[in-house]
């Protein structure tokens, strides 16, 4: 720990750092996409018909699919390296460990929780495809919870869960990060003759 001014300061160097500020914010970026995505653009999509809600998530899951798990990945390398780095069970080093798990249970939520409804969505895109995007009654006969648009209602409620999760794992990271620098209460003398110096 090095001393500056009235502050203790743990110096993380320039390369250390500059990753510790790509984490946070990649970590923060998608918490909010995530909410946006349920909150925002999942119910606009939600207005069209079938064929055309197939085609747009789609769109949209294509786009996407890749985030997830690279700023996972990304985030919680650096958190847990960060972690790894600070002194064992200090407050900043269990936060940054709790923001890189909570990171990489990402991964698993995906996988038992997006994949079957991922895999059901991308044949409703497939099977839908050839239809008229127009079509409102393309799914008549189909179970309300398993048309398009029940399908891509409960996508987005499994998104929100992933949004809730990054944006945790964000708001402990940047609590771990701010923990860091800590106020040295300082006072303040006067001293006359040799006690100047």
């Amino acid at each position: 720990m090095a001393q500056f001014g009235a502050f203790y300061t743990d110096n993380l160097g320039t390369p250390l750092r500059v990753a510790q500020v790509l984490g946070l914010t990649s970590t923060a970026f998608f918490a909010g996409k995530a909410f946006n995505a349920s909150f925002a653009t999942t119910p606009a999509l939600l207005e069209a018909p079938a064929p055309l809600l197939a085609r747009q998530w789609k769109k949209q899951f294509d786009a996407d699919k890749w985030l997830a798990p690279a700023v996972a990945i990304f985030s919680s390398g650096v958190f847990s390296y960060i972690a790894y780095r600070d002194h064992a069970w200090t407050k900043t080093s269990i936060l940054y460990a709790t923001s890189s798990g909570l990171l990489l249970s990402l991964i698993p939520y995906s996988i038992f929780l997006f994949e079957p409804v991922n895999q059901k969505l991308e044949a409703k895109a497939q099977s839908l495809a050839k239809a008229s995007l127009t079509d409102a009654s393309a799914e008549a006969s189909v179970a309300k919870e398993e048309t398009t648009h029940g399908l891509v209602d409960q996508w987005a409620t499994i998104n929100l869960g992933r949004a809730v999760i990054a944006g945790i794992s964000a708001v402990t990271a940047v609590w771990a990060a701010v923990d860091r620098t800590d106020v040295v209460p300082a006072t303040l003398k006067f001293g006359s003759g040799a006690n100047r110096m």
